[in-house]
């Protein structure tokens, strides 16, 4: 197998996990405050993977209850793409140290497949995000406004 083949693959899941962490910077940024996007850029960039996830677990967390179908199935994504990383992390070390068959390289090109899909899958969950939000802070301002004390964070269920 010539190495360049190797080199392509490897390439394009690099660059199809950037993107995944790019789409957990923008479900991150989807639940802050609107009032200064940039300011969040720093920070996100500075996290790994694994604190990206916690902070997506725990942001969640105060916008849907526990049993809401919309979080189970959004924590079912970041379960798929927690599992993508790992097998990221398998081919990266496995490729990078011993040469492969081109049977083994189309495993990886499957993966590739599938890491396609879920950064397609990425918009979908930034928007119920902005919608799950914005309708929070309606809530949270139609509470206030009634002179109702909100003494822990608003469901809508």
């Amino acid at each position: 197998m010539e190495e360049n083949e190797i080199y392509a693959v490897v390439g394009e899941v690099m660059v199809l996990s950037a993107r995944i962490e790019g789409s957990l910077e923008s479900c991150i940024a989807a639940c802050l405050r609107p009032s200064d996007p940039v300011a969040s850029r720093p920070v996100l960039r500075r996290l790994n993977f694994s604190g990206l996830v916690a902070i997506l677990h725990e942001l969640t967390q105060g916008l849907f209850d526990r049993r809401d179908i919309e979080l189970v199935e959004f924590r079912r994504w970041l379960g798929r793409l927690k599992r993508i990383r790992e097998r990221r992390n398998d081919l990266v070390h496995e490729v990078l140290k011993v040469a492969h068959s081109r049977e083994e390289l189309g495993r990886w090109t499957s993966e590739i497949e599938r890491m396609r899909e879920e950064c397609a899958v990425a918009p979908q969950w930034v928007q119920i995000l902005l919608e799950r939000v914005a309708a929070t802070r309606s809530f949270d301002s139609a509470c206030s406004s009634s002179g109702n004390q909100v003494m822990a964070p608003c469901h809508i269920p």
